[in-house]
């Protein structure tokens, strides 16, 4: 977490801060921003290679953290298929669409359908004991800790 920390200020401070078009330096004598001001608000390519290399090592971090949790199952209810589960392991893992490092219970929820007739339930394996993944269809959790859609 330090290190995360510690990349992003680096890559802020890198990065700096661009100026505005509104800035009394940036216009021109009738009050339009000048043509240096528009330049320099767009993202140069060291700005983009900065932030992708600081995105990249966070990334990386998130990947190298040792687990959060325990395995968990997943259970997933389906409009028109019985209820399968499947087990994962309880790392975090790098969420694309969030842009952000999750543990495997907090993924697997915002990755949820949310549509009509669709539920995830996720449970530590360790509150489950003797829970059969492979059950067709799967059994339900005895112990969630946590469920999204809105067929739960």
């Amino acid at each position: 977490m330090i290190a995360l920390t510690v990349i992003l200020g680096i890559a802020g401070a890198v990065a700096g801060s661009p100026k505005t078009a509104g800035s009394a330096a940036a216009q021109t004598p009738d009050g339009s921003p000048s043509p240096q001001a528009t330049r320099s608000a767009a993202p140069s390519p060291t700005r983009a290679r900065t932030a992708k290399k600081a995105s990249a090592a966070a990334e990386n971090a998130c990947d190298n953290r040792p687990d959060a949790s325990g395995d968990i199952y997943v259970r997933m209810i389906t409009p028109g298929v019985s209820p399968q589960a499947q087990e994962l392991g309880g790392e975090w893992r790098w969420d694309y669409a969030l842009n952000k490092c999750e543990t495997s219970v907090q993924m697997m929820i915002s990755g949820a359908p949310m549509t009509a007739g669709n539920c995830t339930q996720v449970g530590y394996v360790v509150d489950n004991p003797d829970y059969d993944p492979n059950a067709t269809p799967a059994e339900p959790l005895k112990n969630i800790v946590a469920q999204a859609g809105p067929a739960c």
